[in-house]
């Protein structure tokens, strides 16, 4: 999963891996890590009816919200898609990070809980859209898988932040609630995520770095990379307050 998955190649392994174990799965971290080795990073890969996911069962880590239905109408949690043929594509970002080298104790991973990763996974199972289906995504809601779903549900707002190669973090607030104070439904959510990543892209940036390995990335007209490049596969959940977008390289 940390090597076929979105989030390793998103974050790295290292990171993907500290992020599933310690954040979201709520670990305590041990010193010599055989927690992790022996029990945890070995989901269900493609669990009936959830193809090209990587999945654990909702009875096993039942603090969690479930966030996706078997053909066997058990409740899972997808901890990650499979990236198929587009691993080299995937937009790498640094995990962002409150606590990072605080040690934390169980009470306090329990108090700070996160939501499971939110893939947009359509009716035939892909998973994404282009960014500007997804900015008109409450458009395209026939085409998504759980479109009545509330994924943000007990949340006001949350900051959506964005930490391209090569350039400053970025952040907008995301607001969660519609104009009668209900929550926002998923298209609604993919709608508001790719308005602020249409944002940020066609904002003027100045670059941080001149690593050869930035140009690969760059923000810009062709051939850098423009929002019409840009397909919108999900939401991680990086802090209660926050989130970050998963984004790949059209084919």
């Amino acid at each position: 999963m940390l090597f076929y998955g979105y989030l390793g190649r998103m974050f790295g392994p290292l990171a993907a891996k500290r992020y599933l174990c310690y954040h979201l799965l709520r670990f305590v971290e041990e010193p010599d890590d055989l927690v992790v080795n022996q029990e945890l990073l070995r989901p269900d890969h493609s669990y009936p009816g959830l193809p090209g996911t990587f999945s654990v069962s909702h009875d096993l880590y039942s603090y969690l919200r479930w966030n996706s239905v078997a053909v066997d109408y058990t409740c899972r949690i997808i901890l990650d898609c499979e990236i198929a043929g587009h691993a080299t594509r995937v937009v790498p970002q640094s995990l962002f990070e409150p606590y990072a080298g605080l040690p934390r104790s169980q009470a306090e991973l329990q108090s700070a809980s996160l939501l499971p990763p939110i893939f947009f996974i359509r009716q035939d199972h892909t998973v994404g859209l282009s960014l500007e289906a997804a900015k008109s995504a409450e458009s395209y809601s026939s085409m998504l898988l759980y479109n009545d779903w509330r994924p943000m549900e007990g949340k006001a707002s949350i900051k959506l932040r964005i930490t391209w190669c090569g350039y400053k973090p970025w952040q907008t607030q995301i607001q969660l609630r519609n104009r009668r104070k209900e929550p926002i439904t998923l298209p609604r959510l993919i709608q508001l995520v790719a308005s602020g990543v249409d944002r940020f892209l066609r904002q003027e940036h100045e670059p941080i770095t001149t690593h050869p390995s930035f140009f690969e990335w760059k923000i810009g007209n062709y051939p850098a990379i423009s929002p019409d490049r840009i397909v919108l596969v999900g939401v991680v959940a990086v802090s209660s307050g926050s989130i970050m977008p998963i984004l790949r390289l059209a084919d």
